[in-house]
C-alpha cells in the first residue's frame, strides 16, 4: 500500500498541535530522570575533584560512587516506568482523535493506558534485549578477531558495523508499529510483534523512508532549537576565567545550574517533538492497516454504548 506523505503528515501535525496534552506526556519521562543528575554528577570521579574542599574527599569516598549507582539504577526504575505510561497515553490519545475524539483528558488518557502498561513493558524489554544482543554478536566477533589477526581485522570490521544501521531502522520500525497494534486491538505481545513484522515486511519502502524522515527530521529541530541556548554555555567557562573565576565556582555555575537549565529545555523540546513522532505513527498504523477504526464519543475515554 502506498502512503499519502503529504496527508499523513498533515494529519499528523494537526492531532500534535491540537492537543498538546500529549506533549506533556513525552515531556513527563526527561523532566523526572532530571532528579538522576545529582547522583551522576557527584557520583563521576572526573567531576568530584572541581568540588570545593573538604566536598571534594566526601564524594570522592568509594562507598559515595558505590551510592550514586544504587540510586542511579533505583531511580531508572520509576523513569522507564513514567516512560511506558506516557507511550501508552499518548498513543490512546492519538487513537482516539483519530477515531473521531475532540478532547483529551490527562487522567481518563493514563486510566485507559494503565491495561496496556506491562504488554508496553515486555515488548520494550524483548526489543531491548534483541538489540543489546546483536550488538554484543557484534563486538565479540570484533575483539575475537581482533585478538587472532593483531589488530588488523579490527579495520575490516568497522564496516560491518554499517550494518547496524538497517537493522536498527527494521527494528525500531516493527516496535512502533507492534506498539500502536497492543493498544489499537488490544493484541498480546506475540500477536502485535507479529502483525508489526507483516506490515513493514509489506510496505518496507514506506515505513523505512517514514521511519529516516521521522528521525532526522526531529533530530535537525531539535539541534535548530538546542543549539543556540548551548552555544552560550559552551563559552561561559571562558568568559569566567578571564574573568578570575575559579574552577570551583565554574564548575559550581556551569554543571550545577546552566546544565540542569539546559536539559530542561531540551527535554521540553524533545517531547514536543516526540509526541508529534508517536502520533505519526498511529496516523500511519491506520492508513496501512486499512480501516478508520471503531466510533468513539468527542469526550476521550467514553465509550458511546455507555452514555445513557
Amino acid at each position: 500500500m502506498n502512503l499519502d506523505f503529504g496527508e499523513m503528515f498533515s494529519r499528523t501535525w494537526k492531532i500534535g498541535w491540537n492537543h498538546k496534552v500529549l506533549w506533556l506526556f513525552q515531556m513527563l519521562p526527561g523532566l523526572f530522570s532530571i532528579f538522576l543528575f545529582p547522583f551522576f554528577f557527584l557520583g563521576n570521579p572526573a567531576i568530584t575533584g572541581f568540588l570545593p574542599a573538604p566536598y571534594n574527599r566526601l564524594m570522592s569516598e568509594p562507598w559515595v560512587f558505590a551510592l550514586s549507582i544504587i540510586a542511579t539504577f533505583l531511580l531508572t526504575i520509576p523513569v522507564l516506568a513514567i516512560g511506558a505510561v506516557a507511550q501508552s497515553a499518548t498513543t490512546l490519545g492519538a487513537l482516539k482523535v483519530e477515531d473521531g475524539a475532540e478532547k483529551l483528558h490527562f487522567r481518563a488518557l493514563i486510566k485507559e493506558g494503565w491495561p496496556y502498561f506491562w504488554r508496553l513493558v515486555g515488548l520494550y524489554t524483548m526489543f531491548g534485549a534483541a538489540w543489546m544482543l546483536v550488538v554484543f554478536v557484534f563486538m565479540g566477533l570484533n575483539v575475537g578477531i581482533s585478538l587472532i589477526t593483531l589488530g588488523l581485522g579490527s579495520l575490516c570490521m568497522m564496516p560491518l558495523f554499517l550494518l547496524l544501521i538497517p537493522v536498527l531502522i527494521a527494528g525500531y520500525s516493527v516496535l512502533e508499529l507492534a506498539q500502536v497494534a497492543v493498544l489499537a486491538e488490544n493484541m498480546s505481545v506475540k500477536d502485535a510483534i507479529s502483525k508489526g513484522w507483516r506490515m513493514f515486511r509489506a510496505n518496507i519502502l514506506a515505513v523505512v523512508l517514514l521511519m529516516v524522515i521521522l528521525y532526522f527530521g526531529l533530530s535537525t529541530i531539535t539541534g535548530l532549537f538546542v543549539f543556540p541556548v548551548m552555544l552560550p554555555m559552551m563559552f561561559l567557562p571562558v568568559f569566567m576565567l578571564e574573568s578570575s573565576g575559579s574552577p570551583e565556582t565554574i564548575f559550581l555555575v556551569v554543571f550545577l545550574v546552566f546544565f540542569p537549565l539546559l536539559m530542561i529545555f531540551m527535554f521540553v523540546v524533545q517531547g514536543i517533538l516526540m509526541a508529534f513522532f508517536q502520533t505519526a505513527w498511529v496516523v500511519v498504523y491506520r492508513r496501512l492497516n486499512g480501516r478508520a477504526g471503531l466510533p468513539v464519543s468527542v469526550e476521550a475515554g467514553v465509550n458511546p454504548k455507555e452514555q445513557p
